[in-house]
């Protein structure tokens, strides 16, 4: 059983695009991954029903039964403040037993966490990179491709190198249709400045949702992605588990 964690320099970032594409990617080598969200705000009303968003998408590009947030709040705001207004208190061992039940009845999972790596989880301070670092699954950090990256990803890749957390290599959205200049330069800068490998680059996509719905659309996405670098991270056989609390 292998895990995969994602998570993104901010927010809006693209982290559910790269979470169904990496899935697809991972199984179209072989390597048949589930995307999970175990924690989800701004759900919405979708068959006179609660809904997750995220889930949805993930629906798009996938037959299989999708799997349910642990948590899932209305207000579109931070895990931690969307609980409290719900009076809810998010425990975050539910979350990691969650993630070990997964583990068991699944290949391989592809987690996406919510927000950036400093959103709270619990009113008490605890954040995702807490979270993330108990996990102790490798990480693909997704990030915007055009200006402003270079400051905002080399931050992410340091707060994470300070916890010890494992970065499995780095995917680029191309979210504004940038520059190819200025997106091939943002590339190469940030690996020369942190040495951390770059998966690929999430072309820019007119209509996302027509694309993940797309079996072939999905598939050139990602056809210049070098999987040796997820095939590196998550080697045949192995299996990610979170600490014991």
């Amino acid at each position: 059983m292998s895990i995969l964690f994602i998570t993104g320099t901010d927010t809006d970032v693209g982290k559910t695009v790269a979470t169904v594409l990496l899935s697809d990617f991972l199984s179209k080598n072989g390597r048949h991954f589930v995307p999970f969200k175990p924690i989800q705000t701004g759900a919405v009303i979708h068959n006179e029903r609660i809904a997750a968003p995220d889930s949805m998408t993930y629906g798009l590009a996938s037959d299989r039964e999708q799997l349910n947030p642990d948590y899932l709040f209305t207000t579109p705001c931070s895990p931690h403040l969307a609980a409290r207004l719900e009076n809810v208190q998010i425990d975050t061992d539910k979350l990691t037993q969650s993630v070990k039940k997964l583990c068991s009845s699944n290949d391989g999972i592809v987690i996406e966490g919510a927000g950036g790596l400093y959103v709270p989880l619990t009113s008490e301070g605890y954040c995702m990179i807490d979270w993330m670092e108990e996990l102790q699954a490798p990480v693909v950090v997704v990030a915007r491709a055009g200006v402003g990256t270079i400051n905002h990803t080399l931050l992410s890749i340091e707060a994470m190198k300070a916890r010890g957390i494992r970065i499995a290599g780095l995917l680029f959205n191309d979210l504004a249709q940038d520059f190819p200049n200025i997106i091939k330069d943002n590339v190469e800068m940030i690996y020369k400045l942190s040495g951390v490998p770059v998966i690929g680059i999430i072309p820019y996509q007119k209509d996302i949702q027509e694309t993940l719905s797309d079996s072939e659309k999905i598939q050139t996405c990602y056809e210049e992605w070098d999987y040796s670098i997820l095939e590196e991270a998550l080697p045949s056989g192995s299996k990610s588990v979170a600490r014991e609390k």
